[in-house]
C-alpha cells in the first residue's frame, strides 16, 4: 500500500498541474471533482479510477484504496493521497481558503476526519450533498455523473 506523501510548500504546489483519480460512482466525489476542475481546467485533469486503474496499479494503489481515498498525481510525478491530495487539489483549484487547510489544528483535524468521511461517503444523505453543492449536485446527477440510485448510496 502506498503511503501519503509529505506536502511540499504551498508556493510550489500552486504551480503544479495535477491528475485527479476519483470514484465517479460517488455523487459527492464526482460533484467535487468537476467543481474543482471548473475552477482551473488547465491545471486539473480528471480520470475515473476504473479508467486509470493500470496507472494507479503501476504506482502501487489497488482498486479498493483508489476508490476509497483520493489519489492525485502532480506534474512532477509525485503521488498524493488522503488529505494531502485534497489540500493539493484545493490549492490547484485556487480555492480562496485552501491555505487554511495547512494550518496546524485544521490540518490535524482534516487528517483525522478524512479517512472516516472517505470510507462512509455513500452514507452521506443526498440532502447534505445538495446543501453543499446546490444546483451542481442536481445537474451532475442529471448529466449521468452519479450512477448509483439514491436509495443505494
Amino acid at each position: 500500500m502506498i503511503t501519503q506523501t509529505k506536502s511540499t510548500p504551498l508556493t510550489s504546489q500552486a504551480k503544479l498541474a495535477i491528475t485527479m483519480y476519483y470514484d465517479d460512482d460517488c455523487v459527492l466525489c464526482s460533484t467535487e471533482a468537476h467543481n474543482m476542475q471548473a475552477r482551473n481546467p488547465q491545471a486539473i485533469e480528471l480520470i475515473p479510477v476504473d479508467k486509470g486503474l493500470d496507472i494507479l496499479q503501476a504506482a502501487g494503489f489497488n482498486r479498493a484504496n483508489a476508490m476509497t481515498y483520493l489519489c492525485v498525481q502532480d506534474s512532477g510525478g509525485n503521488w498524493h493521497t488522503h488529505m494531502d491530495a485534497v489540500r493539493l487539489l484545493y490549492k490547484t483549484a485556487n480555492v480562496s481558503w485552501a491555505s487554511w487547510l495547512y494550518l496546524p489544528v485544521i490540518k490535524q483535524l482534516g487528517d483525522f476526519v478524512y479517512p472516516y468521511v472517505a470510507r462512509n461517503r455513500y452514507r452521506i444523505p443526498n440532502w447534505v450533498t445538495k446543501a453543499i453543492y446546490g444546483k451542481a449536485a442536481v445537474e451532475a446527477c442529471q448529466n449521468g455523473l452519479c450512477k448509483i440510485a439514491p436509495d443505494k448510496r
